[in-house]
C-alpha cells in the first residue's frame, strides 16, 4: 500500500539501505531532542518537487546561520504527547499526572522557542513558516503549573477541598502516631512485642507483637512474619482513627482525580493549539539536527538550475568522512554535460564502486534538502528515481548465478527507468563470457543513452572503452593509479579510460614475477596493445596535468608581479 505523496518520493528501501541514506538518517538524529524530531528525520525521503526541496534547504540554511551567530534554541526533551493530548477531547477524560507535567513542560519549551525565534530569525523563512504556530499562553502555564510542586507532586493548596481533606489527615495521623507509641510502650515494657517499632499494613499502622503473646493484645491480626514468629496486630484502640484516615485518603484521592479531570478539560479547551504546537517544535528539532550535523561535515546545499551540468565540485562520502576524517578523503570531482553514460574504469580496489555510491548517495541527501559535503557551487539535477545494480547478489535461494542476478536487476532496472533517472551499475556484464558480456553492457547502455537516462558505470570490460570513446552520448573516465608506487589514488578522472593494472596489483600484494611475466605471455596481443597505450596515455595525461598545474601557478606568479609592476609605475608617475 503507497502512503500520501509516496509517488513523489524516492522510496525503494533497496536502494536507501544500498547507498546507505539511512545511516546517514542515524547521524542526524543523534543530533534531536525530542522524539517527534528523532522520528521526522526517520521518516525522511528524498523528494522530486523542486520546490519543497529547495524550502527545507532554506530551512537548514537558516539556521545554520543561527548557530554560528547563537546559541542553540531553548527545545528541551518531550515524548511524544500526541496521544495524551487526543485523550484530552474526551468529555471527562482524566490525563495522568506524569503527562500533564510533560504538556505544561510543552507549553514552557514552545513559548522560549518562540522568543528565540522571535528574537533572532524574524523575517526569515524558518520564522515565516513557525513562528505563529507556536502555543504562547501563559496563564495556561500558571493554571496547571499552580498545583504542582517542584518534585512533581500535587500541592496541599491545589484546592480548598484538598487542603483541608490533608490538614485533617494530618491531624489525625499525629493523633494516631501518639496514641500508637502510648500502646507500644505498654506492650514493651510487659515484653510483649518482638521490636519497639511500627509498621504500615494494608495502609494501616501495625504492631509487631510475638506470636506467643498475640493473644495478650486485643485489636485486628492482619499478617504473620514468613518464620510465624512476628505477628502484626492493629490495636483496637486505634481501629476508629485508621478507619477515619483511610476514609479521608479516599477522599484525598478523589478531590485529586477531580482536580486532574478539571485540568485536562483545560488542555482539552487548546489541544488543537498544542498538537499544533509539538509538531512545530518537532519539526524545527528536526531542522537545526540538519544544521548541525551539516557543520559537522562542512556540509552545502548544490544549486538546482537544469540549465547547467550537473557537477559535483570536491564532493566527498559523508560517511567516509566520519570514518576517516575530511583531510584524508579524496575528493570527487564529476561534470555531465550532454554526456550523459559514463563509462568508468580502472584498477580494483581504486575507489570506483564508491565513486558510485558518493553520488547516488549525495543525490538522495540533496534531494530530502540535507546538506551534503560539496562545494557551494555544486549543481545537481531532479531525479524522480535512482536505480542500480551494485554489488554481488547471487542468490541460492533462487538458484541465480551471479550474472543471472545482475541481469534480472538490469532487466528490472529497464523497466522503470525514465529520462530522470539515475541509474548506476556496478562491473555491468560481469560474471559471463566477456566478449557476449561486454555485447550485452554496451546494449543496455545504447538503450539508457537513448532513453536520455544518467548513467554511471564501472566495468573492466576493455571493449567498452573505445564504445565509449565512439559513441555520442558516452565518455570515459577512470581512477588514478600511482604506477611508480603501486597504490591507488582514489582521484577520478573524467575524459579517459583507466588500465586495470592487474599486473602491478599482483605485483603489489606479492605474487611472484615469474607467474606475472607467464602471464603477460599469455595476454591477448591486442589487449596487451590497449593496455599499454591506456598506461602511456595516462602517464602523458598525468604529466601534462602536471605542466599545466605549474604554468597555472607561473601565471599567478607573473599576474602578482605584473600587479605590483603597475602599481610601482602609477607612483612614479605621481611623484613625477
Amino acid at each position: 500500500m503507497t502512503r500520501p505523496g509516496e509517488k513523489d518520493l524516492i522510496n525503494d528501501d533497496k536502494v536507501l539501505l544500498e547507498l546507505e541514506f539511512k545511516k546517514i538518517l542515524d547521524e542526524i538524529g543523534k543530533y534531536c531532542i525530542t522524539d517527534l524530531g528523532r522520528s521526522l528525520i526517520d521518516e525522511l525521503r528524498p523528494k522530486c518537487d523542486e520546490t519543497l526541496i529547495t524550502r527545507e534547504s532554506v530551512f537548514v540554511n537558516e539556521a545554520k546561520e543561527l548557530l554560528n551567530e547563537q546559541d542553540a534554541p531553548p527545545i528541551d526533551y518531550l515524548p511524544d504527547l500526541r496521544q495524551s493530548i487526543f485523550r484530552s477531547r474526551v468529555e471527562g477524560a482524566l490525563i495522568q499526572i506524569d503527562s500533564i507535567r510533560e504538556i505544561l513542560k510543552l507549553a514552557q519549551v514552545s513559548r522560549k522557542v518562540y522568543t528565540y525565534i522571535k528574537s533572532y530569525a524574524e523575517g526569515t523563512s524558518l520564522s515565516d513558516a513557525h513562528l505563529n504556530t507556536l502555543f504562547i499562553d501563559k496563564v495556561f502555564e500558571h493554571s496547571i503549573g499552580r498545583i504542582f510542586t517542584d518534585s512533581g507532586d500535587i500541592k496541599d493548596n491545589a484546592s480548598d477541598k484538598l487542603y483541608e481533606i490533608r490538614r485533617e489527615i494530618q491531624g489525625k495521623s499525629d493523633k494516631l502516631r501518639k496514641a500508637v507509641n502510648r500502646i507500644l510502650k505498654r506492650l514493651s515494657d510487659s515484653m510483649l512485642v518482638q521490636e519497639e517499632y511500627v509498621t504500615l499494613r494494608d495502609g494501616r499502622i501495625v504492631i509487631p507483637v510475638k506470636a506467643e503473646h498475640k493473644r495478650h493484645v486485643r485489636g485486628f491480626i492482619h499478617s504473620e512474619s514468613s518464620t510465624g514468629q512476628t505477628v502484626y496486630i492493629e490495636p483496637e484502640e486505634t481501629l476508629e482513627l485508621n478507619n477515619e484516615i483511610l476514609s479521608l485518603s479516599f477522599a484525598e484521592k478523589r478531590e485529586i482525580e477531580r482536580i486532574l479531570k478539571q485540568v485536562s478539560a483545560k488542555i482539552g479547551s487548546v489541544s488543537e493549539e498544542l498538537l499544533l504546537s509539538i509538531t512545530t517544535i518537532a519539526k524545527l528539532d528536526s531542522i537545526f539536527a540538519k544544521a548541525k550535523y551539516s557543520t559537522e561535515i562542512i556540509g552545502s546545499f548544490p544549486g538546482f538550475d537544469s540549465d547547467k551540468p550537473f557537477q559535483i565540485i570536491d564532493g566527498r562520502h559523508p560517511l567516509l568522512i566520519k570514518k576517516l576524517k575530511r583531510e584524508n578523503t579524496v575528493p570527487l570531482n564529476i561534470k555531465l554535460d550532454d554526456q550523459n553514460v559514463i563509462i568508468i574504469t580502472g584498477p580494483n580496489a581504486g575507489g570506483k564502486t564508491v565513486v558510485l555510491k558518493s553520488i547516488g548517495l549525495m543525490v538522495l541527501m540533496a534531494q530530502s534538502g540535507l546538506h551534503i559535503p560539496v562545494e557551494p557551487d555544486s549543481n545537481f539535477r531532479i531525479f524522480d528515481n535512482v536505480l542500480m545494480d551494485i554489488g554481488d547478489r547471487q542468490s541460492i535461494e533462487d538458484d541465480l548465478s551471479t550474472f543471472s542476478s545482475h541481469l534480472t536487476n538490469i532487466k528490472e532496472l529497464l523497466e522503470k527507468v525514465t529520462p530522470r533517472s539515475l541509474v548506476l551499475i556496478d562491473e555491468i556484464g560481469t560474471g559471463t563470457d566477456p566478449s557476449e558480456g561486454a555485447a550485452l553492457a554496451t546494449s543496455v547502455l545504447i538503450k539508457l543513452r537513448d532513453l536520455n537516462a544518467t548513467a554511471l558505470t564501472t566495468t573492466h570490460h576493455g571493449n567498452l572503452k573505445l564504445i565509449a570513446n565512439e559513441l555520442d552520448g558516452f565518455q570515459n573516465a577512470s581512477m588514478l593509479f600511482n604506477a611508480s608506487e603501486l597504490r591507488p589514488t582514489y582521484i577520478f578522472s573524467q575524459g579517459m579510460p583507466g588500465s586495470s593494472y592487474a599486473f602491478e596489483v599482483a605485483k603489489r600484494i606479492g605474487l611472484s614475477e615469474s607467474i606475472i611475466e607467464l602471464a603477460k605471455e599469455h595476454l591477448d596481443t591486442n589487449k596487451n596493445k590497449v593496455e599499454e597505450f591506456l598506461l602511456e596515455l595516462e602517464k602523458k595525461s598525468n604529466d601534462l596535468k602536471d605542466k599545466l598545474s605549474y604554468f597555472e601557478r607561473e601565471n599567478t606568479r607573473l599576474k602578482g608581479l605584473m600587479n605590483l609592476y603597475s602599481e610601482k609605475v602609477e607612483k612614479l608617475e605621481k611623484e613625477k
